[in-house]
């Protein structure tokens, strides 16, 4: 190992602290990937447009009504989808309480993400293998990790700003891609 080049594993672990305002960010986030419009959606929203507007112009002297209420009917369920959903998840993440999350520290081993905690006079320890591990999440503000231990289902938000030299995101995410595969989409 040259001087260059850094330690892909913790030596020391980092602390590990995730405000109430990152928790409801990692919160919508995900909540957004579950309301999108699919591309089934949108072709039968074009479809629908497209026939409306045929129906405008081709159709004399009968009623066009159907047709400004399918016009109408596909606005409202875009908007709806778009800014309606949001709005309500939103409302209800704020009524959920968030877990304080403090006093924990995270490490990066070859075997997996190591997190320690002072529990009353004793240090407990834990390690979420990579195997462990069944989805994690990439966005520009935070790395999700999703994960199942003895039963037992767990996420780690990990924010960007703990990538360091002793957190090394580069190596998290490594072995991610060769445990999991590819992050999800959020």
């Amino acid at each position: 190992m040259t001087t260059k080049t850094q330690y892909a594993y913790t030596l020391q672990p980092v602390s590990y602290e995730v405000s109430e305002e990152e928790q409801r960010n990692a919160q919508l986030v995900l909540s957004r990937s579950n309301y999108k419009i699919g591309n089934k959606a949108w072709m039968i929203m074009g479809a629908v447009v497209a026939l409306a507007l045929l129906g405008l112009i081709f159709i004399k002297n009968y009623s066009t009504v159907f047709c400004w209420v399918a016009l109408v009917c596909v606005a409202i369920y875009f908007l709806v989808r778009k800014f309606g959903i949001e709005w309500y998840v939103k409302r209800k993440i704020k009524e959920v309480p968030v877990q304080e999350i403090k006093g924990i520290r995270l490490g990066v081993q070859p075997h997996g993400l190591s997190m320690q905690q002072q529990v009353g006079m004793q240090q407990g320890t834990m390690t979420v293998g990579w195997k462990d591990i069944y989805e994690w999440y990439n966005t520009p503000e935070f790395i999700l990790v999703n994960f199942k231990v003895k039963g037992q289902q767990g996420a780690y938000i990990l924010p960007k700003r703990m990538d360091s030299k002793n957190f090394p995101f580069t190596t998290i995410r490594k072995h991610l891609k060769e445990t999991v595969g590819e992050p999800k989409q959020a």
